[in-house]
C-alpha cells in the first residue's frame, strides 16, 4: 500500500485499489488519463447533488452511493444528511471518490482485504454497498422510536409538548432517508458479482429490503402523525370557538335588552315603573333559562 496525501493506494495479485479523498483539479487530471476516464465525469461525480446511480462507462463501471452522516442534526436535504461516495471499476481496478473522509472505506481494507477474504473488484463494491447501507440502520431505529414516542404523548393528551417544528423535521427526515434507500435499492438489484459473493449480496439486498420497510412505515407514521396531531389542535380550537359562541348567544340578548334600557331619551314610559328593574331582571333571567334549556335539547350543553 503507498499513500500520499489524500489519497490510497492497495495493490494486491487481483485487484489494484485507489480511493482519493476531497482530489484537487490536478489529481483528478492525473487520474483521468491514468484510468482513461473522462475528465468531466471524473470531475462530476464530486458534484454533492448527486443521488444514488449507476452506468456502465466504455471502460469501468460508474456507481454512486451516499453514506448517511452521522453528525447531521434534523437536516433538509440529502445533501445535508449524507455524503457521497463514486466509485469506478471493472476487473482489475476500483478507484473510489469522495469528498469526505470514509471510515467504512478504511474498514473494508482492514477485515476483508487484506485478510484474503475478498480478492475481485466486484466484491469489493459489495462490501461498500453493504457498509453504505447499513449506515442508515441506526436512524431507521431512532425516527422509529421518535415517532413512537410522539404518538404516546398525543394520545395521551400532551400534545403540548410537541411542535410543528418537531414534527415537520421528522416527517422530512423520513422522507429524505426513504428516497436514498429506494434509489440504493436499484442501484443494488442492478449489482454483479462473483458466486462466491452472492450471499455476501443477497445479505445487502436483505439489509436494504428491511430499511425500505421501516422506512415505509415511519414515513407513513409520521404522515398519519402530523394529521392526527393537526386534527387535534384543530379540535381543541372548535372547542374554544364554541365555548365563547356559547357564552355570545347567553349575552346577546342581555346586552340588547340593557343597550335600549340605557338609551337616555326623556319619553321611555318604562323608566318610571316601580317594578321594572325587578321585571327586566326577571326577564333576563327567563331568558337565560330558555336559551340554557334549548342547548340541553339540542344536546350542545
Amino acid at each position: 500500500m503507498t499513500e500520499k496525501q489524500n489519497r490510497s493506494i492497495w495493490s494486491s495479485d487481483h485487484v489494484n485499489w485507489v480511493d482519493i479523498t476531497d482530489p484537487t483539479p490536478e489529481e483528478l487530471k492525473e487520474y483521468s488519463k491514468q484510468f482513461h476516464l473522462d475528465y468531466h465525469t471524473l470531475a462530476d461525480c464530486l458534484e454533492p447533488a448527486h443521488l444514488p446511480k449507476k452506468e456502465t462507462l466504455p471502460d469501468f463501471t460508474f456507481i454512486i452511493l451516499r453514506v448517511y452522516d452521522e453528525t447531521a442534526r434534523n437536516p433538509s436535504s440529502i445533501q445535508e444528511m449524507s455524503h457521497k461516495v463514486a466509485i469506478f471499476y471493472n476487473e482489475k481496478v476500483i478507484f473510489t471518490v469522495h469528498r469526505v473522509h470514509a471510515a467504512l472505506i478504511e474498514e473494508i481494507r482492514l477485515k476483508y482485504l487484506e485478510t484474503g477474504i475478498i480478492s475481485e473488484t466486484s466484491e469489493i463494491v459489495t462490501k461498500i454497498m453493504y457498509y453504505a447501507v447499513k449506515s442508515y440502520e441506526a436512524n431507521a431505529e431512532s425516527l422509529s422510536e421518535k415517532i413512537d414516542r410522539m404518538e404516546k404523548l398525543v394520545f395521551m393528551g400532551k400534545q403540548t409538548r410537541i411542535t410543528l417544528e418537531r414534527l415537520y423535521y421528522l416527517k422530512n427526515t423520513c422522507r429524505l432517508n426513504r428516497r436514498i434507500i429506494s434509489l440504493s435499492k436499484d442501484v443494488i438489484s442492478q449489482h454483479l458479482t462473483t458466486e462466491k459473493d452472492a450471499s455476501a449480496l443477497q445479505d445487502v439486498k436483505d439489509l436494504i429490503q428491511k430499511l425500505s420497510l421501516s422506512f415505509d412505515e415511519t414515513h407513513d407514521d409520521s404522515a398519519n402523525l402530523s394529521n392526527i396531531y393537526l386534527s387535534i389542535v384543530s379540535l381543541k380550537t372548535n372547542d374554544v370557538m364554541k365555548l365563547l359562541t356559547i357564552f355570545s348567544v347567553f349575552f346577546m340578548p342581555l346586552t340588547f335588552i340593557a343597550g335600549i334600557y340605557g338609551m337616555n331619551f326623556d319619553f321611555m314610559p318604562e323608566l318610571r315603573w316601580r317594578l321594572g328593574y325587578p321585571l327586566i331582571l326577571a326577564v333576563m333571567v327567563a331568558i337565560c333559562v330558555v336559551i340554557f334549556w334549548w342547548f340541553k335539547r339540542r344536546r350542545i350543553l
